[in-house]
C-alpha cells in the first residue's frame, strides 16, 4: 500500500491549507477504518467534530478521500485516501455486505452506498433491508442469505 508520495504531498501543500493536509495525512495512516461516531475520530485526531467533518467533505470534493457515514448510529468508514496523483479507489475497496442468492448460489456484493438502490431494484422496502443487513433475519424473502457484513472486518 505505501504512504502518500512526497511529490504528491508537495503538490497538495501548494494548493490546500495545512489543516486539510494534516487531516489527509492522519486519515491515510488509519484507513481503512471505522468509527461508531465521528466525534470519536475527531478526538483521536485532536480536533473538533465540525472541523473534521468540514475537512473530510473538502477532501471528498477534491477526490482525495472516500468515506461513508451510515445514519442512526451506523458509524463512519474511511475506506480510501489518495496517495499519488491520479490515483483512483479500487473497485472493491468500499465496505459491503456479501449476500448469497440461494436460487443461483451466486454471491452479490452490496456496497454501503448502493444498499438502498439494490433493495429498490429487488422490490425490498428499506425497513426490511435494514433489518436483514443488521442481522434481524438470516434469510430475506426465502432467497437472500447474509454471508458477511462490512462490520465483520472490524472484529477480525
Amino acid at each position: 500500500m505505501g504512504v502518500i508520495q512526497p511529490e504528491f504531498l508537495a503538490q497538495l501543500r501548494r494548493r490546500y491549507r495545512p489543516e486539510l493536509l494534516l487531516v489527509l495525512v492522519q486519515l491515510e495512516q488509519l484507513f481503512p477504518a471505522f468509527w461508531p461516531d465521528i466525534a470519536d475520530l475527531a478526538e483521536q485526531l485532536g480536533t473538533d467534530r465540525a472541523s473534521l467533518n468540514r475537512s473530510m467533505r473538502k477532501l471528498e470534493d477534491q477526490h482525495l478521500l472516500r468515506r461513508i457515514s451510515v445514519g442512526n448510529g451506523g458509524g463512519t468508514w474511511v475506506w480510501w485516501v489518495a496517495r499519488q496523483q491520479g490515483e483512483l479507489p479500487p473497485v472493491d475497496a468500499e465496505p459491503a455486505w456479501v449476500l448469497r442468492d440461494l436460487r443461483t448460489r451466486m454471491p452479490h456484493r452490496v456496497t454501503v452506498t448502493q444498499r438502498w438502490d439494490w433493495a429498490r431494484r429487488h422490490g425490498i422496502p428499506r425497513g426490511t433491508m435494514r433489518n436483514f443487513l443488521t442481522g434481524g433475519q438470516l434469510v430475506m424473502r426465502e432467497r437472500w442469505q447474509l454471508v458477511s457484513t462490512p462490520y465483520d472486518e472490524l472484529t477480525a
